[in-house]
């Protein structure tokens, strides 16, 4: 990013204008979208209709604008790349993560088999999801859509405690080219990894970076092809308020899907401020964080 640049991502609050040609939206909506690129830590925002759509009835400001950018990455990861359906068995690489988090309750929502990797420090994260946490992979073999198995990333290797049970989707949320070798593990033939992080974690979006990354992907896309190893899928989130719509609608309002916030933060108050960019910097959130401007 260049200076000066107004950060933040996701964004809910109500519609005080509109341009000529917006068709969707009027005046006095609540609405959610996410901004893409930033802007939305500020009092106003300005942004394409396309990003934003109807805010849950049943979430607060605060929650709705916990949802976008997570919630969308999910959805489409599973549901666009993944193609999940009740059948379905997925694994999730970093379930307390934000996208993890959504990733869970959407895959249960059509009741798909799900599995996820977390530390015991995040395990409490995942409970507040609602459902039967455990670590005992014997517990959830009878398919029981209450089941959630938790596998300790800082104990096990999931690949070697999953070995052969063919899971039709991998989700990988926090990368580490260690979650592509333990996918394959435990992938079915045919089965896909889908990451929205890649090999380093820790990379900076260089064009050496993206060169390198890219000649990865097709290395691993060639192999898949010619089948001898599952399908590797680099996921970019596609903006599309028609996604937010559907989770809205089917998701959030039927009760399968809410946000889960770790801390909400005065936005006015600048203590506050740099301590929830403290926050996200030490990795110790357990669930979204949000910078509150009016409240509801």
């Amino acid at each position: 990013y260049a200076f000066p640049h107004i950060p933040g991502m996701d964004c809910s609050g109500i519609v005080v204008n509109v341009g000529s040609s917006v068709e969707r939206l009027k005046v006095g909506d609540a609405v959610y979208g996410n901004m893409g690129y930033g802007n939305a830590f500020a009092e106003y925002v300005r942004a394409d209709e396309s990003l934003f759509a109807l805010k849950p009835a049943n979430l607060s400001f605060a929650e709705a604008a916990a949802v976008p950018l997570a919630g969308e990455t999910a959805y489409e990861a599973l549901f666009q790349q993944g193609e999940i359906t009740r059948d379905s068995k997925v694994f999730i690489c970093g379930g307390p993560t934000g996208v993890g988090l959504f990733g869970i309750q959407l895959a249960k929502a059509v009741g798909a088999h799900i599995a996820c990797t977390s530390s015991s420090r995040n395990m409490d994260t995942v409970k507040k999801l609602g459902y039967n946490a455990t670590e005992n992979v014997s517990e959830v073999m009878k398919p029981n859509n209450d089941d959630l198995l938790v596998i300790d990333y800082t104990k096990y290797n999931f690949g070697e405690i999953l070995h052969h049970q063919n899971y039709d989707v991998v989700f990988d949320c926090v990368g580490g080219q260690e979650q592509w070798e333990s996918a394959q593990q435990i992938l079915k033939a045919g089965g896909r990894f889908i990451t929205i992080v890649g090999d380093d974690p820790h990379s900076n979006l260089t064009v050496k970076n993206i060169v390198t990354m890219g000649a990865g992907v097709i290395n691993r896309k060639f192999w898949s092809l010619v089948g001898q190893e599952p399908s590797y899928i680099f996921h970019i989130l596609k903006h599309d308020y028609r996604h937010l719509d559907d989770m809205r609608v089917n998701y959030i309002e039927t009760g399968k899907m809410k946000s889960i916030i770790d801390h909400v933060y005065d936005f006015y108050n600048l203590k506050e401020l740099h301590e929830m960019y403290d926050r996200s910097k030490s990795g110790k959130a357990q669930g979204k964080m949000v910078a509150q401007i009016i409240k509801d």
